[in-house]
């Protein structure tokens, strides 16, 4: 049973004869009433009965009709479905974030890429740079957002926008810094440093800050896994911590932000992916990158 013969068969049936058939599939009669002839040897069933009118179905032509029909509309879907994985428009986009990326960026770009690519579907997975990296080169992730990645070969690292830094604190310290500050009012306040380990990263951007900008080493109060611990530990009343404007944008209770100056103290916001052998999403997915970045490359913040 070949699918030209299920085509050929239901257009008989719609057309209800023969000739009208040939004219709908622009071929000649003899070589479609040969086909139809093979059809029903393959089935082992009469599929038409010939009236003065043309033909009419018959009792196995009408059962055949349904299956052929969802035969054929299955065929039609899974060819428009192959055809989008091919280009990259459908399938699942395995997406790793680390830290702070999580709170714009990764949103922003998930809700682009499905208005952009709604037959495709994205699957989120907190994960460490380096396991990032490392995931990316085995194939188990597509694209990682993050900040401060290691320079390794075979990943490419696009740096997509720049977010202002912000200082948070909470009473006592709120009160001995000024709504816009600079690194040397941090002086001699205890900072909260975040993440630990998987160099380079935002605490090793943090404390060259207070030595480049201020001449002066930051009094360590703590240095834990993230930024939610971070400001816990700064409600607390540890000491301060410096976070993104991302950051600064939500409600956290007891918490105050303040502006950090001057504006071109910035952390990078980055991509990543895998030069080499990319799946065709991926691909589709760095466009969406690519149209993100142009929107809020050079921006205070991110994606506003």
């Amino acid at each position: 049973m070949e699918i030209r013969q299920l085509r050929y068969f239901v257009a008989v049936a719609e057309a209800g004869g023969f000739g009208a058939a040939a004219d709908r599939l622009h071929v000649s009669q003899p070589p479609l009433t040969r086909q139809i002839q093979a059809l029903e040897r393959d089935i082992g069933a009469k599929l038409f009965d010939r009236t003065t009118r043309g033909v009419e179905l018959t009792a196995a032509g009408g059962v055949f009709l349904d299956d052929a029909r969802q035969l054929l509309a299955l065929l039609q879907r899974s060819t428009r479905r192959s055809r989008a994985a091919a280009n990259g428009e459908s399938g699942e986009l395995k997406v790793a974030y680390f830290g702070t990326a999580v709170f714009e960026i990764v949103p922003a770009f998930t809700r682009s890429f499905l208005e952009s690519f709604p037959d495709a579907t994205i699957a989120l997975s907190q994960m460490a740079k380096q396991s990032q990296i490392e995931s990316l080169l085995s194939g188990v992730v597509d694209v990682g957002f993050g900040r401060f990645y290691r320079s390794t070969a075979g990943v490419t690292c696009w740096n997509i926008g720049n977010e202002r830094l912000q200082v948070a604190v909470s009473a006592p310290w709120a009160s001995r810094t000024p709504p816009t500050s600079t690194m040397a009012d941090l002086k001699d306040i205890p900072i909260i440093l975040y993440p630990r380990g998987d160099r380079p990263s935002f605490a090793d951007k943090v404390v060259s800050l207070f030595r480049t900008t201020a001449g002066i080493e930051p009094t360590i109060a703590a240095e834990v896994e993230d930024v939610t611990a971070a400001l816990a530990l700064a409600a607390a009343g540890m000491g301060a911590t410096l976070v993104p404007a991302s950051v600064a944008h939500l409600q956290w209770p007891g918490m105050t932000f303040r502006a950090l100056e001057p504006q071109d103290l910035t952390v990078p916001v980055s991509c990543i992916f895998r030069e080499n052998r990319r799946a065709a999403i991926v691909d589709s997915a760095l466009q969406v990158v690519t149209s993100l970045a142009a929107g809020f490359r050079g921006s205070k913040t991110v994606l506003r």
